[in-house]
């Protein structure tokens, strides 16, 4: 009987603290992916517009058990240059001619926001998180010249309040270490000081990266 009251205290003492560490349990992503963004100006050709991103978050668990929940943070950088083709008026005599535009741009996104969890294995998890984000964009295109008009160039920056959604999973290798894919989508209105106003920014991002477990 004592050995049997022993070995209960024993598991007791391990599920307490496997669930202090599974709520003390700080999850880390790093990945590279790419934002998709609506091209809906007719006079742009080239598609969608396809921008490389980098990222990175944190995830800090306030819930232990196979279904968790806690917060989030983290950010976005997208530099970004592509040349695209513009039809634009010929002038006086009617008609078109496209043009080569050349687009630099730069966008960074800071979110926060919770998450909920479910982990059926310690080595794998999923997720999925939501919340507020504030963005910032930078734009400056470069026009080529034409016979009516010389090279122009135009630079503008704005930011923007918006929400996300997103969700992801773990495959970890080792205890602290593994692989991370998810997918998010956004939607932010930019005000721009300049030229362009108010411009809707929405899209959605995948990525793959790596996972870290601390």
């Amino acid at each position: 009987m004592k050995v049997a009251i022993g070995v209960l205290l024993a598991i007791s003492v391990s599920a307490g603290a496997l669930a202090q560490d599974a709520s003390n349990d700080l999850v880390g992503h790093v990945y590279y992916g790419k934002m998709i963004l609506r091209n809906d100006d007719p006079a742009v050709a080239g598609g969608d517009y396809e921008i490389d991103i980098f990222g990175l978050d944190v995830q800090k668990a306030l819930q232990s058990g196979t279904i968790t929940y806690g917060y989030e943070t983290g950010g976005l950088l997208s530099i970004d240059s592509e040349v695209r083709r513009f039809r634009a008026s010929s002038g006086e005599e009617g008609g078109t001619v496209e043009l080569e535009v050349d687009i630099n741009s730069i966008l960074v996104d800071y979110f926060f926001g919770g998450y909920v969890g479910i982990a059926p294995a310690r080595w794998f998890r999923l997720f999925a998180g939501a919340g507020p984000l504030i963005t910032w964009a930078s734009r400056e295109t470069d026009l080529e010249a034409t016979d009516e008009a010389p090279a122009s160039s135009d630079s503008e920056s704005g930011w923007g309040l918006g929400l996300y959604l997103r969700a992801g999973a773990d495959l970890l290798f080792t205890d602290t270490f593994g692989i991370h894919a998810g997918a998010r989508v956004t939607e932010t209105t930019l005000s721009f000081e300049d030229t362009s106003g108010d411009v809707d920014l929405e899209g959605w991002q995948y990525y793959i990266g790596m996972a870290f477990r601390f």
